[in-house]
């Protein structure tokens, strides 16, 4: 607070309004795949009944779209029977490859189940046969994947996206999907607010406390 403005609330808003101009526009009756490439239960939420931490999902979102955009990212749709999925890469060299960037902290030494699924499902969208997933840091260094189609892997994004899909129209949550991620995830509490239920993630990723 300064001479009576509250710098953080302008700030706040501003970062907010940015955001919102950059949002990836599709049609929400359908699904985006990176709303099942992550765990289901996450992307109802977000849909249904998100936090508010607008200021937060702001920075994220300037950060992810602006990557997207500088590189002339595209989205494209693929429907079936009903169901509409959409997908965004950020970008396409000489319209035989698609390219996705992903921010780390630490390179990996393998490329994340969800990105492969992700960058997958890129692939068969956009009618490309090859491509790649680049990790990079802050300071510059970077490490790529390659990736080819493979059609029982975009079946298993079809067959989520078909039950994301129906779990909303019906207002049903999704089942909880245990991993690691949950640790971190804002809605961790939603899932496993009580000790016992805690107790019972601890369990199954093998890191509970021995009896």
């Amino acid at each position: 607070m300064l001479g009576g403005r509250n710098f953080h609330k302008i700030i706040e808003d501003e970062l907010i309004k940015a955001s919102k101009e950059l949002t990836l526009e599709y049609d929400t009756s359908g699904i985006h795949v990176s709303e099942i490439t992550r765990c289901s239960r996450l992307s109802y939420f977000e849909r249904v009944d998100p936090f508010v931490d607008e200021s937060s999902n702001a920075l994220q979102n300037i950060f992810r779209s602006s990557i997207t955009r500088m590189l002339k990212g595209k989205t494209k749709q693929y429907t079936i029977d009903d169901l509409t999925i959409y997908a965004t890469t950020d970008l396409i060299v000489s319209n035989d490859m698609i390219v996705n960037l992903i921010p780390v902290s630490k390179l990996p030494d393998y490329p994340h189940p969800n990105d492969l699924l992700y960058a997958n499902a890129c692939l068969f969208i956009f009618e490309i046969q090859s491509g790649f997933i680049v990790y990079f840091t802050p300071d510059g260094k970077f490490v790529e994947f390659g990736v080819s189609e493979s059609k029982r892997m975009f079946e298993q994004v079809v067959r989520r996206a078909r039950i994301l899909h129906l779990l909303l129209k019906e207002k049903k949550t999704p089942v909880v999907e245990p991993s690691e991620l949950c640790f971190s995830c804002k809605y961790y509490q939603r899932c496993f607010g009580q000790q016992k239920e805690s107790e019972q993630l601890l369990d199954i990723l093998g890191i509970g406390k021995k009896k």
